[in-house]
């Protein structure tokens, strides 16, 4: 099966081999191209707006950080990597036909005898990765596109993701030896689509020897936010987010010119964060008793007083609950944020 499907590939006309390469080849330019000229004008507006109903002035614009010069090294590298991957699986048969033995495709097999099978077996699965690599990626790039929210680390994370589902996939076609002769083009895939996945399977299966996750790291996962899911947490990773503290701590302009998240969900967001900050194991207990963000305490008629007997009859540390209060309600960070979101919360923003 898998010499048919490298013969299927070497039937292909050279003029179509070329089409196919040069497409492949310029999608990630092409794209970069069109949220320049359609897509950053509009979320310069929304920006805008989003200013002047919270009342802030600012001189700060979102060209200052999408500048053309950023996307220039991220371009060639993931159009690089495109470039050699498709031609690769183009030109198989030839590349196979020169090299009889290769380290990367035959592992510890090198330089035993006759490797065909291996560098074929190899081969498929670098392709049919680079292929779910790259169809992930170009799905995520026209999303990014529709949400005007195209950032040079988009294809940074596009090239590490072919190169990491490339890796990945090959190491399973040497783990699994008995899957390959018929499945092997389906794992590759998969693995190219969703190579987190398979790393996350195989640190599940040495949890014991891998995982090194304190109590502290568990407390301030992003998970930990509600409405967050696995998608905004991929994007809020991109910009260096990669829990509750980092969230609480970066700058809402910065956000909201770097994510395409609308202004009240990220204000909503970061008073989750900062709460998880204050009041770490007791973040649960709290919210059940009402009080899922930082902009909770400013609500209704709650004093220092009243929350700690309330807290007191939830199993909360009273002196712990007057503590967490007094650092909130003189946080002029969070009283500023508060005032926004009242601001965004007004009829019209006004």
């Amino acid at each position: 099966m898998l010499s048919e499907l490298i013969e299927q590939v070497g039937s292909f006309t050279f003029s179509g081999r070329m089409m196919l390469l040069g497409v492949i080849t310029v999608f990630m330019p092409l794209s970069a191209m069109t949220f320049f000229f359609y897509s950053l004008d509009k979320k310069e507006k929304d920006f805008g707006k989003a200013l002047r109903d919270m009342g802030i002035q600012s001189s700060r614009k979102v060209r200052d950080t999408y500048r053309a010069g950023h996307y220039l090294l991220p371009l060639f590298f993931v159009t690089f990597i495109c470039f050699l991957a498709m031609f690769f699986i183009l030109f198989a048969e030839n590349f196979l036909a020169v090299n009889g033995d290769s380290l990367l495709l035959t592992g510890a097999d090198f330089g035993m005898g006759d490797n065909q099978f291996l560098m074929r077996q190899s081969a498929v699965a670098i392709g049919f990765a680079f292929l779910g690599g790259f169809i992930w990626s170009a799905t995520n790039i026209v999303r990014r596109l529709i949400e005007y929210d195209l950032s040079p680390n988009v294809y940074y994370t596009a090239g590490i993701r072919i190169i990491l589902a490339a890796t990945v996939s090959v190491t399973l076609s040497f783990l699994l030896p008995d899957l390959t002769e018929n499945a092997l083009p389906a794992i590759s895939l998969l693995a190219g689509m969703f190579p987190e996945r398979v790393l996350n399977w195989f640190i599940d299966k040495y949890k014991n020897f891998i995982d090194g996750d304190r109590i502290l790291d568990r407390q301030m996962a992003i998970e930990n936010i509600e409405g967050i899911s696995v998608s905004h947490k991929e994007r809020l990773r991109e910009i260096g987010i990669d829990n509750a503290q980092n969230l609480a701590e970066t700058s809402f302009l910065q956000l909201l010119i770097k994510t395409p998240f609308e202004t009240r969900q990220l204000l909503d967001w970061i008073g989750q964060a900062k709460l998880v900050i204050y009041a770490k194991s007791n973040t649960e207990a709290l919210r059940d008793i009402g009080i899922r963000s930082v902009f909770d305490f400013f609500k209704g008629d709650k004093d220092k007083a009243i929350l700690q007997d309330i807290a007191e009859s939830r199993g909360i540390d009273p002196a712990m609950m007057g503590l967490i209060y007094e650092h909130i309600v003189n946080d002029e960070g969070i009283i500023a944020l508060y005032n926004f979101q009242r601001k965004m919360n007004l009829p019209d923003g006004n």
